[in-house]
């Protein structure tokens, strides 16, 4: 039991440091206002050094497809068409339980604005328990599931469950937008063996081909992202050396001493929450991270920063989108759609997540119904370890 009167001195402590902190970023932001501020008038200059600086920095950039500061209203639309969500949930092996597997729920909710189709919120659940699942073969070795592990397959099923729906509906006629709630990047994948790295892109790339071979639009919603691509391409920009190689140039000094760092830490988010104005988005940029970077030219991903009331999100899209403006701009505007009926939050993402959702109580009949069908199957070597045991009865 966490005794909340014996952490209230560290409470307290944190409140004071806070505001110290709060200063030191106004400062570092007031930097990065002045900065954007100039680069207004330098989109030839601008995209010219990012470009011959890729893959030099410590970081991924990103370069501007419009001009770098530029700031566009958004509007909703009247025209027909059908958005689709989808969000995912877990439950993560243990050794503890009375059988060792895991779980993913996948929500998916689809609205037909058209109203020619009811609404379709569903769930639909996924139980892994094969030797081959929970212990798949990589490099002729055997990789043991974790939550990184989980989470990445649980991403996959997502994109995959939203692109067989999206498709269906696109059989039907309709338009249609499908939202992925998050990033449509793997940023974890890193940190996979190189095996499963090119396993995953392989599989990723050919859903995002079947989704762009049915002209199904597609968002990545991202809200409260930490993401500092925009902030990190100027910290290029102010970079006092022509080729911007920090492990040449800073290789003797700590990243808070970089002179770029006159602007660091800042994200995206905070610099947009400064710059732009109340229902509007930033200019698109193409993201250098290498995992987009691998991707075919077209499925590349874009990003930009949407203002809805003063929430700042980040909007992901393949590069492909852009190249349909017409569709890009409809896409756009049933995105802003959403905020709007969902009071800053896109509605069938909310409803997906609350289709997807497994809660402790779930939980806990989900391996009560295990163990009973084991039992009622004859399986009688069933039991869990003292410590989930111990977890559920205090002895006290």
């Amino acid at each position: 039991m966490l005794d909340l009167y014996k952490l209230m001195p560290q409470i307290e402590a944190l409140g004071k440091e806070s505001l110290a902190q709060q200063d030191k970023a106004a400062l570092v932001a007031q930097s990065a206002q002045k900065l954007f501020h100039k680069l207004k008038e330098k989109d030839d200059q601008t995209l010219a050094r990012l470009k011959s600086n890729q893959g030099l920095p410590l970081w991924p950039i990103a370069l501007p497809i419009e001009p770098f500061a530029s700031q566009h209203k958004l509007t909703t639309s009247n025209k027909e068409i059908t958005v689709i969500g989808v969000d995912g949930s877990q439950i993560m092996p243990s050794q503890h339980e009375i059988f060792y597997c895991y779980l993913l729920n996948i929500g998916i909710v689809q609205i037909d604005y058209t109203g020619h189709t009811k609404p379709i919120l569903t769930n639909i659940p996924y139980l892994f328990h094969k030797t081959e699942e929970l212990y798949p073969l990589l490099d002729r070795r055997r990789l043991h599931v974790d939550e990184l592990y989980v989470a990445l397959e649980r991403n996959l099923m997502e994109l995959d469950t939203l692109s067989k729906q999206a498709i269906q509906a696109r059989s039907e006629g309709m338009k249609v937008l499908a939202l992925v709630d998050g990033s449509l990047l793997p940023w974890s994948l890193e940190r996979m063996p190189l095996t499963y790295q090119t396993q995953y892109s392989q599989r990723m790339t050919a859903i995002f081909d079947n989704i762009k071979a049915n002209g199904v639009s597609l968002f990545g919603y991202i809200s409260n992202s930490r993401s500092a691509e925009v902030v990190n391409s100027m910290r290029i920009l102010i970079c006092p050396y022509d080729e911007s190689n920090c492990k040449d140039n800073c290789r003797d000094l700590n990243e808070d001493n970089f002179p770029c760092s006159a602007i660091s830490p800042l994200s995206d988010r905070q610099l947009f929450s400064i710059e732009l104005p109340n229902s509007s988005r930033s200019a698109v940029f193409l993201s250098s991270s290498k995992m987009s970077k691998a991707l075919p030219t077209e499925l590349q991903m874009c990003f930009f920063y949407c203002n809805f009331a003063g929430d700042i999100s980040r909007i992901e899209c393949p590069r492909w989108l852009l190249e349909d403006k017409d569709n890009f701009d409809l896409s756009l505007a049933a995105l802003f759609a959403q905020l709007h009926r969902g009071g800053g939050y896109p509605v069938v993402l909310a409803e997906a997540h609350h289709q997807a959702v497994i809660k402790n109580a779930d939980r806990e009949q989900f391996f009560d119904l295990l163990a009973k069908h084991f039992v009622s199957a004859g399986n009688k070597q069933l039991s869990q370890s003292v410590k989930a045991l111990k977890k559920r009865i205090s002895a006290v």
